[in-house]
């Protein structure tokens, strides 16, 4: 048994489809001036981002960072000042945080269901 080769017709046809080359478009001076204004509006913004960015990283935490670092308790029945204080900082003495505790709930005596916002500073 023999293979007979058929010829492709695509290939075979001697008259291909040839399109015609188009001329480079020269644009004008004002285009080329307005792509460089874009180019430089887009690289002094990049740099002011990225120097603002550096700043940020560097500032002081907002009222609003502080705020997520505070504790917030809620007083239960029975709680105290001393357990409270006994609760955030176990491996600590107790006695400086009751102090600021006490100034923070506005004297020493609670009320359950009291809010206690406490600073995030007073725990470090």
């Amino acid at each position: 048994m023999t293979a007979a080769l058929l010829p492709n017709p695509a290939l075979a046809s001697p008259r291909r489809a040839v399109r015609p080359v188009a001329e480079p478009q020269v644009l004008s001076a004002e285009i080329y001036r307005r792509r460089r204004l874009v180019v430089l509006a887009v690289v002094i913004g990049l740099v002011l981002g990225l120097a603002s960015f550096g700043r940020q990283a560097d500032a002081t935490p907002t009222a609003e960072a502080q705020a997520a670092e505070a504790v917030l308790v809620v007083v239960q029945p029975g709680d105290t000042l001393w357990t409270i204080a006994q609760s955030l900082a176990p491996n600590t003495d107790p006695r400086p945080l009751v102090t600021e505790l006490a100034e923070i709930a506005g004297g020493a005596s609670l009320l359950p269901g009291q809010l206690l916002t406490i600073p995030g500073d007073v725990l470090d």
